[in-house]
Formats: C-alpha cells, sequence, structure tokens
C-alpha cells in the first residue's frame, strides 16, 4: 500500500512537472519602464518594474534578472551586483491572475544614454529539481543629460562679440522677410517697387525686409583624450560646458549648432566618429543637441582636432551643411582641453576677418600658458579633478 503510493505520488510528481515546464512561461509578461526619458547628471531616475501573470497556474519563485550600464546606480543595493554592469536580481511569488509592480530609484552618476533591451526569468520545479529559463524582451532607455555649469563669463564675451556682428546685419536683406514699405530712392532696385501702393499714394514706394542673417553661435567641442594619461575630469567639464551654452544661448532666442569630434552613433550599433547639427533655434533644438552630448564618448578612433578642423574647412560634408566658414554673422566658439596642440588649427579655421572664443578647461596645477590672436578671446576655466 505504502508503494502505491509513493508510485502515485512520484507520477504525480512528474506529471506536474511537465505540466509546469510547459505552462510556466505562458502569458507571463515582464515591463521594465524608465519613468522619465531623460535626467542630468546627478540627479535621480525612476524605474518601473511590473511582472503580471495572466493565468491560473502559481509561479511559488520567478527570479527576474537584467543588467545594464554602471554608470546608473540602485539605491537600493539589495539583490545587485556591480562589476563591468549592474545586475539586478529580483524574486517574486506570483497567484494566478496576479500583477506585482515595483518602482526602483537609481542615481545618475554620470551623462550617458542607457537603455535595457532583455530580461531573463528563471523559475523551478516544485522540489527545485529542475530550473527553467526564458528570456523576456524590453525596450525602455534614459537620457543622462550632461550637469549645468555656470557659464555666465563665456557668455558676457559672446555678447561682445554679437555687438560687432550686429552692426554688418544690416547689409543684408531677406526678400521672403517683409518689414514695411518706404518711398523710393534712386539706390533702390526695380524688383522692389510695390506697384498696388505707389497706385493709392500716386508715388513710387518699395518694400523693405528684415535682416536675412540672425544670431548665430556654433560650438566646436573637442573630445580627444589620447594618451595613457586620461583626463575625463577635463572631458566632462568641456561637455558640460557647450551643453549649458546651448542652454543659454537658446533660451535668449538664438540659433546654436554644434560640432563635435567623438563617437556620436546616432543608435547604439550605428558608431561615428564625428557629429554635426546645423545651427537652428527652439526647445527641440536643444533636446537634439542634449541627446548627442549624452551619446558622446571619446575613443581612440576619436580624431585628432586640429584634423577635424581642417577637414571641417575642405570637406564636401561642408559645402553641403552652413559651415562657419559660411556663417559670417556666426559666433564661434571653441571648446578644447587640448588648446596647446589645436591653436594653429583654429587659427587658420577661424582666420583673421571673424572674431572666435576659446574655452579651455584645464586643472587648477595647470599653467594653460598659451597666447592666442587679437581676434580669438581666451577663457581659461580651472576643474576640479575628481
Amino acid at each position: 500500500m505504502i508503494s502505491l503510493f509513493f508510485i502515485g505520488f512520484l507520477l504525480l510528481l512528474i506529471l506536474w512537472n511537465l505540466y509546469y515546464a510547459s505552462r510556466w512561461s505562458k502569458n507571463l509578461t515582464v515591463s521594465l519602464h524608465f519613468v522619465q526619458n531623460c535626467a542630468y547628471a546627478g540627479e535621480q531616475a525612476q524605474m518601473t518594474e511590473q511582472i503580471e501573470n495572466r493565468k491560473r497556474l502559481f509561479l511559488p519563485v520567478l527570479e527576474v534578472a537584467f543588467h545594464m550600464d554602471r554608470r546608473l546606480s540602485f539605491r537600493d543595493c539589495e539583490n545587485t551586483n556591480v562589476s563591468d554592469f549592474v545586475y539586478k536580481r529580483d524574486i517574486f511569488a506570483l497567484l494566478g491572475n496576479q500583477r506585482v509592480t515595483r518602482k526602483l530609484t537609481l542615481d545618475c552618476t554620470k551623462r550617458g544614454y542607457y537603455r535595457i533591451n532583455e530580461s531573463y526569468l528563471t523559475t523551478f520545479s516544485m522540489l527545485h529539481t529542475r530550473r527553467y529559463s526564458a528570456d523576456c524582451p524590453a525596450d525602455t532607455e534614459l537620457y543622462v543629460y550632461a550637469a549645468r555649469t555656470d557659464v555666465s563669463d563665456i557668455l558676457v564675451t559672446c555678447e561682445r562679440l554679437m555687438g560687432s556682428i550686429q552692426c554688418a546685419k544690416r547689409l543684408y536683406e531677406d526678400p521672403f522677410a517683409f518689414s514695411s514699405i518706404r518711398e523710393y530712392t534712386p539706390t533702390d532696385p526695380m524688383n522692389t517697387i510695390n506697384w498696388k501702393a505707389s497706385a493709392r499714394t500716386g508715388a513710387l514706394m518699395v518694400n523693405t525686409f528684415e535682416s536675412t542673417l540672425t544670431e548665430r553661435v556654433m560650438l566646436y567641442l573637442d573630445m580627444e583624450d589620447r594618451g595613457i594619461l586620461k583626463y575625463d575630469d577635463l572631458v566632462e567639464a568641456s561637455v558640460s560646458i557647450a551643453a549649458s551654452l546651448a542652454q543659454r544661448l537658446i533660451a535668449r532666442g538664438m540659433e546654436v549648432g554644434i560640432c563635435v569630434n567623438a563617437d556620436c552613433p546616432a543608435k547604439a550599433d550605428s558608431p561615428s566618429c564625428a557629429a554635426w547639427i546645423e545651427p537652428a533655434g527652439g526647445k527641440k533644438q536643444l533636446d537634439t543637441i542634449e541627446r548627442l552630448l549624452a551619446r558622446c564618448k571619446g575613443s581612440e578612433k576619436t580624431p585628432l582636432f586640429s584634423a577635424f578642423l581642417s577637414d571641417r574647412r575642405g570637406s564636401s560634408h561642408t559645402r553641403r551643411n552652413p559651415s562657419a566658414l559660411e556663417m559670417k554673422d556666426a559666433v564661434l566658439i571653441f571648446i578644447s582641453k587640448n588648446a596647446a596642440q589645436s591653436l594653429p588649427a583654429i587659427e587658420e579655421f577661424v582666420g583673421k576677418d571673424r572674431q572666435a572664443v576659446l574655452v579651455v578647461p584645464c586643472t587648477k596645477n595647470d599653467a594653460c600658458s598659451i597666447k592666442t590672436p587679437d581676434n580669438i578671446r581666451l577663457i581659461r576655466r580651472e576643474v576640479e579633478s575628481s
């Protein structure tokens, strides 16, 4: 009798394990989602982890694991391992037709682009004699923008340069930006005469137009960091200066563009060694610049800033886009920790007839003893090493 009982129990256990193995992952969903799409370095972000079991079969033990870049760290370090990535593993017990949601808090220590595209599910048989696993796709991303920094001194210098540029703006007119009507003068071209207004007034009247040029700023960011010694603090300070300048200038109604010599992939699987954003204004432009800067990183493939500027001068890419050479009214701002090596290329790029600003992030112990010509204003920014 006892033998029959044990045989029946073992048979029931085998049947249950077979049924459990074929059904445990059915109608089981895991959702990982960053609550916000973006945050700034030094801030916190929220993430939700939701598991839903939409069937009657209960899951006594379910492990949900995923990994992401270690520059994002969880406030609650329970069930978390850190090595080359941050590995998170949570354990749940789910009844039939039950949903469990957890909210996780993360510290955004450094700028970057973070994405989770997969999670891993693990469960066990009734007596933990067998282990079952499955992959669950995920698709959530978080942009951590560069930290803000004070750029008031740079803005003051830029405003002085813009004052001299404004004097030349009235020399050019945009035929599509109507301004007003005035009386004809002998120097006016015939195609500006407004014949209807002339018929009403009995005298020749001409159309006037607004300036074709607007206040533009072009940022050139140097992220080159080669050699044995790495200066991550100076690179991050350069990115923060560029992002802060873009934010402040666009807020003032100016058009801002940026050019970066770095690995700035449009997608995670499409690397690029340079990035160019044409000058424009508005919040959308600021979002585009900040997302680009969040993705940018220096690497061994990063072109030298001097070679990069030379390529911008003569390449077909420059001719297709309105580069600084064609923006006679644009204020040029160069941000480079390698100014001592890049200064000859910057001088050649700017020329003698235009004005520019050179921002040099450096440590307190760095003398930064470089001399610029009169048309290039030098601004030294001290950066505290971490």
